[in-house]
């Protein structure tokens, strides 16, 4: 097995055979729960949210099911980014204050560690999502079963639900390398004493952002922030899985706006390994931007 091999075997097996990794499985769809019920209090004089119940003639009952749902989508999209997000923030931070990069560093490359925790952290991710799936799925047959829901039934055969599934990965992977590096190397800048931690907050207000940026562009899907949000990449992992799912972009544009994510992520991948590999040996440092554009001119 190759080193990057053998790194993704080791983190991944130690991940997801920790007690807390199958509590927050089963706790985090709890909050998700309770995050979607706050959300849907505080939007009720939301004029899309309100809008559904008059639609009526106008447009479709699945339309509407689809705007909510990419709605919903472009939230959790922010959820699952900075949970996993942190997740390799923290790893790589506490390999740094315990010295064990020191160690590693002899024998594997930086952007090879960074790597690998960057893909370890997307498999025990798809490992919970795998499970949440099947809890959904095995939900969704009892009440289908018990209620008899025909509304329910016809929404999960909606080729629209498929095709929107099927963004919203696409759009969360190409979302993921690009802040899974990031997080990853502003937790090798990261050390005991939390210097070079504001780098982290900058990270969380781009999401934050995004979450708020999507509120608004449900509601007004012609404006400008909505258009330009959707192809920068630091916003487009939500906004433009939200619009591409609502069916207020066209193809075209979904198309572009992904290619320009994922070019941005490789991009960032490569960058981000500079500054991961001439960080992570250096304690109780504070990095200047400048110090950071010497990093990224190094070979």
């Amino acid at each position: 097995m190759t080193p990057l091999q053998l790194i993704i075997k080791r983190e991944y097996l130690q991940d997801v055979c920790n007690r807390s990794f199958w509590i927050g499985t089963f706790v985090l769809p709890v909050l998700i729960l309770g995050f979607g019920f706050f959300i849907g209090f505080m939007a009720k004089d939301s004029d899309t949210l309100n809008g559904f119940a008059s639609m009526g003639q106008h447009q479709p009952d699945d339309l509407s099911m689809i705007q909510l749902f990419g709605l919903l989508s472009a939230m959790f999209l922010i959820i699952f980014l900075m949970v996993y997000g942190a997740m390799i923030f923290n790893k790589v931070k506490a390999e740094k204050t315990n010295r064990i990069m020191e160690m590693l560093a002899s024998t594997v490359s930086g952007r090879t560690m960074m790597l690998g925790k960057v893909i370890s952290v997307a498999l025990t991710g798809f490992t919970q999502m795998l499970v949440w799936l099947l809890l959904i799925v095995t939900g969704m047959v009892v009440i289908i079963t018990a209620l008899g829901a025909s509304d329910l039934l016809h929404f999960l055969f909606d080729p629209k639900l498929w095709t929107g599934l099927l963004l919203m990965l696409i759009y969360f992977i190409g979302g993921y390398l690009l802040f899974g590096s990031l997080y990853a190397m502003v937790g090798a800048m990261t050390d005991k004493d939390n210097e070079n931690q504001g780098y982290i907050t900058i990270l969380t207000f781009m999401l934050m952002a995004s979450f708020y940026i999507s509120s608004y562009a449900i509601d007004n899907p012609d404006s400008a922030l909505t258009f330009w949000s959707s192809f920068i990449p630091l916003t487009s992992p939500s906004i433009g899985a939200m619009t591409a799912i609502s069916g207020i972009m066209p193809w075209w544009q979904v198309i572009i706006s992904i290619l320009i994510l994922y070019a941005t992520a490789w991009g960032c991948v490569i960058l981000s390994g500079k500054i991961y590999t001439s960080a992570m040996l250096l304690n109780g440092t504070k990095f200047s931007p400048r110090d950071i554009l010497v990093f990224l001119r190094a070979k």
